[in-house]
C-alpha cells in the first residue's frame, strides 16, 4: 500500500482540556463523532500512530499493535478529512456514535443527592452516601486513608463482622472517565451491607470486605465540571506544550512494580497515558500502597481493581506476555468462575487471562502490584462493560445490569477462590 503524508491543519478541540479554570464550562461535543477503527497491519498500525500530525482527532485506546480495534472521536469540522485519511491508507471503518454530546447526555448525573443506581452521581453524593452508611452499621469502619493532591478525601470502608476473616479489597475509579467503576463499587458495598440475598449476607459474614471506591477524586470532580475524557489525577506534572501546562499522572502505571517498562505514551507527559518520571511519585498512589500494607501481611487475600471497559477478568502480568504468575493456573479457574456466572445474568462474556496476553503489555499497574509486592494471592482487573458500543461512556441505564452481573460473577469467584485455598 502506496503511503503519503497528508498535511492537514491542526486546530485544537474543544476536547482536550489540559488545564483547569476557575469557572470554566463543561466541554461539550455536539456532533462530535466516534470511530471504531480495525488495524490489520504493522504498517497501518504506524499510520495510525501518526494520524494525529494529520488531523486533530481524540485517541480513546492505547494503541499498542495490530489485530484489534481503537476508537477515535473527532469533531465535524474533521470528519471528512479523517474519512479520507482511513479510506487513502485502506484502514476499516465504522462510525459508531454520530454525536457524542447526546450520548453523555444520556449518561448524565443525577443532581438529587439521594444515592441509586439507576444513573452516575457526584463525588459528594458518593461520599454522602459512604458517610450514612458508616453511621448506620456498627461492623463498618470508615476512614480517609489520604489526601488527593487538590485536597480531596480519598475514604475507605472496611466491613468486618466477625474476627479471624480473610479480606477481600475492592478497588474503583483510579482512572477518572471511568465512571462505572465508582458505580460498581458502591452497587457491590450496598448488596454487602443491604442485600437480602442469603449468598451475600454469607460473604459479609465469612469475609472482611476492604473498599476504596474513588481512588482519584481530583480527576473524578474534573470529569463532572470540566472535561469528560480526562483519564489521569490533577496534579501539574513539570511539563507543557502548545496548549499550556500538562497535569497529571496515568496512575495505573505508576505503581512501582516493573514500572516503566511498557506502554503506549507512557513516557509522553502530555498525554493520557503518562507513568510519570518515576514511580510511586503521586500522593494518591501512595495513600493507596500505604493503606494496603497497614494490614498484616497475608490478610488480604484478593485485590480487585474495576475498570472500563472491554469485558475482561485480567490478570498478573501485566509488563509481560511471555512471564505468568506461579499460581497462573490456579487465577485462570477463579477467573473463569467470575466470567461463567457474570455470564450467566445477562450474556456479558468476560475474556480472562494475563493481561500482557490478552490486552496489552503495560507496566506499573495496581494488580500486578498487588501480586508482585505484597503477595496477595489473586488479583486481578475488572474491565467492566462493554466492548466499544459505548465504551468510556455506558449510559446509565445499564448500571444496575453491571452491577446485577457482577455481584454474581463475585459470588462465584469467591466461592471458587475458597475452594482453590486463597482464603487459607
Amino acid at each position: 500500500m502506496k503511503l503519503v503524508i497528508l498535511l492537514i491543519a491542526l486546530v485544537p478541540l474543544v476536547m482536550v482540556a489540559a488545564k483547569s479554570a476557575p469557572g470554566r464550562m463543561a466541554a461539550r461535543y455536539d456532533n462530535f463523532a466516534v470511530y471504531k477503527v480495525d488495524v490489520d497491519t504493522d504498517e497501518k498500525m504506524d499510520e495510525l500512530k501518526k494520524i494525529h500530525e494529520r488531523v486533530t482527532v481524540h485517541i480513546l485506546n492505547e494503541l499498542m499493535g495490530p489485530g484489534r480495534s481503537y476508537y477515535l472521536i473527532v469533531g465535524p469540522l474533521f470528519r471528512r478529512a479523517l474519512d479520507r485519511i482511513l479510506n487513502f491508507l485502506e484502514i476499516v471503518y465504522d462510525v459508531v456514535v454520530e454525536d457524542l454530546q447526546k450520548l453523555l447526555d444520556d449518561s448524565s448525573v443525577n443532581n438529587d443527592d439521594q444515592m441509586e443506581w439507576e444513573s452516575y452521581h457526584s463525588l459528594e453524593t458518593i461520599y454522602d452516601w459512604i458517610d450514612k452508611e458508616c453511621a448506620a452499621h456498627d461492623y463498618l469502619e470508615c476512614g480517609v486513608i489520604g489526601k488527593s493532591y487538590e485536597g480531596r478525601d480519598i475514604k475507605s470502608i472496611k466491613l468486618s463482622k466477625r474476627t479471624g476473616n480473610k479480606a477481600i479489597f475492592l478497588e474503583g475509579n483510579i482512572h477518572a472517565m471511568e465512571w462505572i467503576s465508582s458505580a460498581t463499587v458502591t452497587f457491590l458495598l450496598n448488596q454487602l451491607i443491604n442485600s437480602e440475598d442469603p449468598e451475600m449476607q454469607r460473604l459479609s459474614e465469612e469475609y472482611d470486605w476492604i473498599v476504596v471506591p474513588m481512588v482519584n477524586p481530583d480527576g473524578f470532580v474534573y470529569t463532572h465540571d470540566v472535561e469528560r475524557l480526562w483519564r489521569k489525577n490533577r496534579r501539574p506534572n513539570g511539563y507543557s506544550n502548545s496548549t499550556g501546562d500538562c497535569y497529571g499522572i496515568d496512575m495505573n502505571r505508576n505503581f512501582d512494580y516493573h514500572w516503566g517498562g511498557a506502554g503506549w505514551n507512557i513516557d509522553e507527559p502530555c498525554d493520557h497515558w503518562f507513568g510519570g518520571d518515576q514511580p510511586n511519585t503521586e500522593v494518591e498512589i501512595l495513600s493507596l500502597q500505604n493503606f494496603v500494607s497497614s494490614f498484616e501481611d497475608g490478610y488480604i487475600r484478593s485485590y480487585m481493581a474495576f475498570h472500563a471497559y472491554g469485558q475482561y477478568v485480567l490478570l498478573p502480568y501485566g509488563h509481560s506476555n511471555t512471564e505468568f504468575p506461579p499460581n497462573y493456573e490456579q487465577m485462570k479457574r477463579i477467573a473463569a468462575a467470575f466470567s461463567d456466572a457474570a455470564a450467566d445474568v445477562y450474556g456479558s462474556s468476560f475474556t480472562y487471562g494475563a493481561s500482557g496476553l490478552l490486552n496489552y503489555v503495560v507496566s506499573g499497574a495496581a494488580k500486578d502490584w498487588a501480586y508482585g509486592v505484597k503477595n496477595i494471592p489473586f488479583t486481578c482487573t475488572v474491565e467492566l462493560r462493554d466492548k466499544g458500543t459505548y465504551g468510556f461512556f455506558l449510559p446509565s441505564n445499564q448500571i444496575t445490569e453491571v452491577g446485577t452481573e457482577v455481584t454474581a460473577g463475585l459470588k462465584a469467584l469467591v466461592n471458587q477462590a475458597a475452594a482453590e485455598g486463597i482464603f487459607n
